[in-house]
């Protein structure tokens, strides 16, 4: 994409006419026709008003290969957004079957040494296999991926 084309884009995206461009930038219409046909090119002074009309960069202007590269950026940068939702809700789940084998331990301890009911002992026994499997579900899930 040339700035031309670049500059058309971002115009269009604003609603602007090339008039109203014209008018902000302090240039004739003609100019700014101009430009968008790559007939002529803004000064740099113009470029760096028009980096901030439209809150773009100077090399997205400039630069013909960055509209890819914009593009991937903005890919990349969504991705990371759900890599860190995805690390929240781990470290979130991981919480219960910690606290589980932690509970579960405290408990046997307990009954142990104070209660010995072997119907109660078998509950905890089942409670702390239930958070094992889910323990292993969650390192599963996090080396697949999921």
């Amino acid at each position: 994409m040339t700035i031309g084309e670049k500059i058309t884009k971002l115009r269009k995206e604003q609603n602007l006419t090339q008039e109203q461009l014209a008018d902000i930038l302090k240039v004739s219409r003609q100019s700014v026709s101009k430009w968008e046909r790559n007939v002529a090119y803004p000064d740099t002074e113009k470029l760096i008003r028009i980096n901030k009309i439209f809150e773009c960069s100077l090399d997205y202007l400039l630069k013909d290969e960055l509209e890819q590269m914009d593009v991937n950026l903005t890919a990349a940068k969504e991705d990371a957004g759900y890599d860190k939702i995805r690390a929240a809700m781990l470290t979130y789940l991981s919480f219960p079957p910690i606290f589980g084998w932690i509970i579960g331990i405290v408990s046997l301890i307990f009954q142990k040494n104070h209660m010995k009911n072997k119907i109660q002992i078998s509950l905890t026994i089942i409670g702390m296999l239930f958070s094992l499997t889910c323990t292993i579900l969650m390192i599963a899930g996090a080396l697949l991926g999921l």
